[in-house]
């Protein structure tokens, strides 16, 4: 787990731990120590034990006990050593068992009150490993099994809803194997600023390769700029965009036309690079831009093969199980 990303883990948690005043009862009661079931001893596999270690994790854990939520890390620990497991196992055996989490954090507790605490705990500890940008842990799969829950649970009010629903909403755009949503950009001409040539409206639809590297920036972004150097770095993108087989669009949403035409000069002349006119991707109509940069691997029917990329070693893994012909 990188350095940012443990901060602002300690931060939440902290946060968390001085907002709990009123729980200091429970606190002098000893403290809660979370167990793992037995391995039964018929599973002899790695894969087995731990198929069997993620799908009964939360067990044994006390989802009924306020004190669960109140103790200084206890909960973010034991989710921190979840996701770890996580890692390990197929994708359907971890939404199975974030699937019995919920449902287990929404009905365990008699108590109403602590019902909603212990869900709307366990949500925003998902929220935080699974859609935060800095996340290592990032994973759409894994946050739409807790949205879903979250949206479909008598628990959380309309209000506490309000974000599950707008959440499932964004992660539901341009999902892995569905067609992209198209933009509308108006592409830079290739000796800017020294033309008098007009601007071009081109769609994502229009460009003809057998993929597009779809790259969101914004102006004066470092961590853009080593994006694109590790773009440039990769010997397998920069020769596929050699041949014409790749693509490689900068779209900048945000409306500082002036800006972005200042900014042209410092990418690289051989990419394509637009600005979206119209404030769809801004607006949040078509694209889920939780932070920038950004970066969508599309093939040449522009279906997603790969959705705000995690690392340009990524993009590469992908194409190289894709692309035959390399």
């Amino acid at each position: 787990m990188n350095l940012l990303f443990r901060c602002l883990l300690l931060i939440m948690i902290a946060a968390t731990t001085a907002s709990c005043a009123r729980g200091n009862r429970e606190k002098e009661r000893k403290p809660l120590i979370f167990t793992q079931p037995a391995i039964p001893v018929l599973l002899t596999s790695d894969s087995e034990v731990v198929k069997f270690r993620t799908l009964h994790y939360w067990d044994l854990f006390p989802f009924e006990d306020s004190l669960c939520i109140q103790q200084e890390d206890f909960a973010a620990q034991a989710f921190t050593d979840f996701v770890d497991l996580l890692q390990q196992t197929p994708r359907s055996v971890g939404e199975q068992a974030l699937k019995s989490m919920m449902n287990k954090a929404g009905t365990a507790a008699d108590d109403p009150d602590v019902r909603k605490r212990v869900l709307l705990k366990f949500f925003t500890l998902s929220e935080y490993f699974f859609y935060h940008p800095n996340s290592p842990y990032r994973n759409d799969d894994f946050f739409r099994v807790v949205l879903e829950n979250m949206v479909a649970s008598p628990v959380p009010d309309t209000v506490e809803k309000q974000r599950p629903v707008h959440l499932l909403q964004m992660i539901n755009k341009n999902r892995v194997g569905e067609q992209a949503g198209d933009i509308r950009f108006v592409s830079a001409v290739r000796n800017f600023p020294y033309t008098d040539a007009p601007a071009r409206p081109q769609t994502l639809y229009g460009l003809k390769s057998d993929y597009v590297l779809l790259f969101f920036i914004n102006l004066g972004c470092t961590a853009c700029r080593k994006a694109a150097d590790e773009i440039l770095a990769s010997e397998l993108l920069t020769e596929m965009a050699k041949k014409k087989k790749l693509a490689i669009l900068t779209i900048y949403p945000d409306k500082d036309l002036e800006g972005w035409q200042k900014y042209l000069p410092t990418l690289p002349p051989d990419w394509i690079h637009g600005y979206d006119p119209e404030g769809a991707i801004r607006n949040g109509n078509t694209y889920d831009l939780r932070a920038i940069p950004s970066l969508y691997l599309l093939d040449s029917s522009k279906r997603v093969l790969v959705r705000d990329a995690l690392s340009v070693a990524q993009i590469e893994d992908v194409i190289g199980q894709e692309a035959h012909f390399l």
